[in-house]
């Protein structure tokens, strides 16, 4: 079995930070980077194939402040890549569509009034992308989780704030009926294990609808 050995430069002034990784099923390896090319920070989202052959790469817009938080590959080998863009004050929550030959074939914007910090990010059988995160509500972090179809379409939002403290959005999965379980962090307060955080799994079937929370 060999190894190829994919050797890559930056200037330095465009140096990134530690990456977002995948693979897909036919061990193609994604990658989403942040840089700073001295005035913007921007992503760069690369397709490396299993023999580590550079297939392509899409830079986002150097002239907008965006970051990336999270990326998910979709049953046709597109990939999803959550971000963050700076609008003005303001931190937007922006998906990027990738195809699998690396044409960026949409973008989505969730713009309310509050900062969206995406945290994990996936893909169901059907193509459907959920995307998990946190906003800020007073002085408390709270978790959201977000839908969109295989084309961008907006599908629904929800929100778990657990109202005693902080609670964040660490993953995201998703079974075959599309039932999305979002693991969380949430602060406990006025009980046995005040002080700390618990994990709780919240349960959303596809319609949105909270099922559970455990």
């Amino acid at each position: 079995m060999g190894f190829a050995l994919l050797l890559v430069s930056w200037p330095l002034a465009a140096q990134p930070e530690p990456q977002l990784n995948a693979a897909d099923s036919a061990g193609n390896f994604y990658s989403a980077m942040n840089f700073f090319n001295g005035t913007f920070e921007y992503i760069q989202v690369r397709k490396t194939s299993s023999n580590g052959s550079l297939l392509w790469t899409q830079n986002s817009r150097s002239t907008a402040n965006q970051r990336a938080g999270a990326m998910a590959i979709d049953p046709s080998g597109g990939i999803a890549v959550a971000t963050v863009r700076r609008d003005n004050d303001r931190r937007v929550l922006v998906l990027l569509h990738y195809t699998s030959q690396g044409l960026c074939d949409w973008e989505r914007r969730y713009n309310d009034s509050a900062d969206n910090i995406p945290t994990a990010a996936i893909s169901d059988q059907t193509g459907n992308i959920y995307v998990a995160g946190n906003t800020t509500r007073g002085r408390n972090k709270v978790a959201r989780l977000w839908k969109y179809d295989a084309l961008g379409s907006f599908a629904w939002m929800r929100e778990y704030d657990n109202g005693s403290g902080n609670t964040y959005a660490r993953q995201i999965q998703v079974d075959t009926a599309s039932n999305a379980v979002l693991s969380v962090e949430s602060f406990q307060s006025q009980t046995a294990t005040s002080g700390q955080y618990a994990l709780r799994l919240l349960v959303f079937d596809k319609d949105g609808y909270q099922v559970s929370i455990q």
